[in-house]
């Protein structure tokens, strides 16, 4: 039952503490979860574990978005083809592909930081054992092995993370983690511009041990440092009153309590219940409990959000990563027929160009020697940093407004799908690559989109609800990257009006979401 917090009188500290006194000085009562959560403040505690995950959300990153650089620092020792090196890209894909569901039925059924601890403590002996391959092939067995495990991170941190904050931080929270994935590819290059620049050759059992191998190794190492991290933290409190754990829950919010600045003795919470009930136990693992998950998500109440959510997902995923994971290519193909371009040529024309110079990326690359060599090229390098740095201080500063999610997620894809529409009607190219980086700021939204995976879901299911969600997420990457990268040349008009009109019908399925002033399961 709850408590009458003005019944009771406030300490100093309580004032400082808990946002001017609103908390009740109870000793034995029982507390809506909710309501427990505020109980504990906001600190050090949150802070930390705000960096824990936010380090394997990078790590999720480098570990799936990275082995781009790998595969072209490891082209010539490897021996690959441009075939073998698009098998080899697309591995973290299949991998966060076959894995999303077991991993939210993990999530859900035991635990939040149970399945992240195990997946990156897997993915780091995986991604480092991939930095000894001896052939492409095995490399690309072994990160397939390490995305699929590291894709874990993607629905429970933010589970976890939102479980363990109170409602006033939840969003701006959710949001913060997705800026970790855009500081991710300024790493990356950051540490490939300068780890393959070096020059040395170790034989080392049956390999030779190149600079590509050490920038494996280096770029694993945050799978395991966010593992460590998360060992310093509890499980999810409403995750262990969800099955019934109702002690270890109260101990874990004590525990928050304790880690934001408060005193033991004098956090009031003895007992808590979950506003939308819990399950009491966790059943055993079978095809039907598989089922028991994912059923209710698409069955009323819940259908209609699953489906408005997942489309929007869809919507963004598509139109964002199919044209960011071939962002250098676009790049390197802008940049070489810039050069060469006549006055009022547009953006698309630039492509044009070089089909009809029968100039392909690979072939202009090959006439230059650079497929062969283990260094990464410059322009390569300031473009990536450039990208994620700018995309990471915008997310950062988009968090701030958090409590206006639904209207910040409709102004954004507004603005992209007006940018992808003048982006090839500029008459001048420069002006079109501009319009065409506010058309990429469509990954603003995802992570309001999370957090709508942890607001409106009972507890039963969100790890399931995102992980799916990441499913919907990287098949239409997959699709999307395809379609993009065989049509941007002869019909990079047609592409860019195409995501114009998707991401319109994403701000119209926006329109439809709940409230900004909803917060919470109903």
């Amino acid at each position: 039952m709850g408590i009458d917090n003005k019944s009771y009188v406030k300490s100093d500290e309580d004032l400082e503490m808990y946002d001017k006194g609103q908390i009740a000085k109870a000793v034995d009562k029982t507390f809506g979860y909710e309501e427990a959560l505020d109980l504990t403040g906001h600190g050090k505690y949150n802070y930390g574990l705000l960096f824990a995950c936010f380090m394997i959300i990078i790590a999720m990153g480098i570990d799936i978005f990275g082995l781009g650089i790998i595969a072209t620092a490891a082209t010539c020792d490897l021996g690959m083809t441009i075939k073998e090196i698009g098998i080899l890209s697309s591995m973290p894909f299949a991998g966060i592909i076959v894995m999303s569901y077991p991993w939210g039925y993990l999530s859900d059924t035991r635990g939040r930081k149970l399945v992240l601890m195990c997946a990156m403590c897997g993915s780091f002996v995986s991604a480092t054992l991939s930095s000894f391959a001896p052939n492409w092939q095995v490399l690309a067995t072994l990160r397939f092995a390490s995305s699929a495990m590291s894709s874990a991170a993607e629905s429970a941190t933010y589970a976890l993370l939102g479980e363990c904050c109170n409602s006033r931080s939840r969003a701006r929270y959710m949001l913060l983690m997705t800026s970790a994935l855009m500081l991710t590819p300024t790493l990356y290059y950051i540490w490939g511009y300068f780890i393959t620049k070096l020059d040395f050759s170790i034989p080392f059992l049956g390999i030779v041990f190149r600079p590509w191998r050490l920038l494996t190794l280096v770029m694993a190492l945050p799978l395991g440092l966010g593992a460590l991290l998360l060992y310093f933290f509890s499980e999810s409190p409403k995750f262990l009153a969800n099955i019934g754990r109702n002690e270890e829950a109260v101990e874990a919010l004590k525990r928050i309590y304790v880690g934001n600045g408060g005193k033991l003795e004098k956090f009031p919470v003895k007992d808590i219940y979950l506003e939308e009930g819990s399950k009491d136990t966790v059943g055993e693992f079978s095809l039907r409990s598989l089922w028991s998950q994912i059923a209710p998500l698409f069955k009323p109440p819940l259908l209609w959000r699953t489906l408005l959510l997942y489309y929007l997902t869809f919507v963004i995923y598509i139109a964002n990563n199919s044209f960011a994971i071939i962002l250098p290519t676009i790049l390197n193909v802008f940049f070489t027929s810039y050069a060469t371009s006549s006055a009022g040529m547009g953006f698309c024309d630039l492509f044009k160009m070089t089909v009809s110079n029968n100039v392909t990326v690979v072939e202009e690359l090959s006439r230059e020697g650079s497929m062969c060599q283990g260094s990464i090229e410059d322009n390569t390098i300031w473009a990536g940093c450039a990208h994620g740095l700018s995309f990471f201080v915008l997310n950062a500063l988009i968090s701030q407004c958090a409590r206006r999610r639904k209207v910040l997620s409709i102004t954004i894809l507004l603005v992209a799908a007006v940018a992808a529409f003048a982006i090839d009607n500029t008459g001048e190219p420069l002006s079109g690559l501009i319009l065409f980086y506010i058309f990429l700021t469509t990954a603003m939204v995802f992570g309001v989109v999370s957090s709508y995976f942890v607001d409106l879901y009972p507890t039963s299911y969100r790890g399931m609800v995102a992980c799916l969600g990441m499913m919907v997420a990287r098949l239409s990457s997959f699709a999307g990257t395809n379609l993009v990268s065989s049509n941007m040349s002869e019909h990079c008009s047609v592409t860019l009006y195409g995501a114009a009109g998707l991401v319109i019908s994403g701000a119209v399925t926006a329109a439809l979401l709940p409230a900004d002033t909803l917060s919470k399961f109903h």
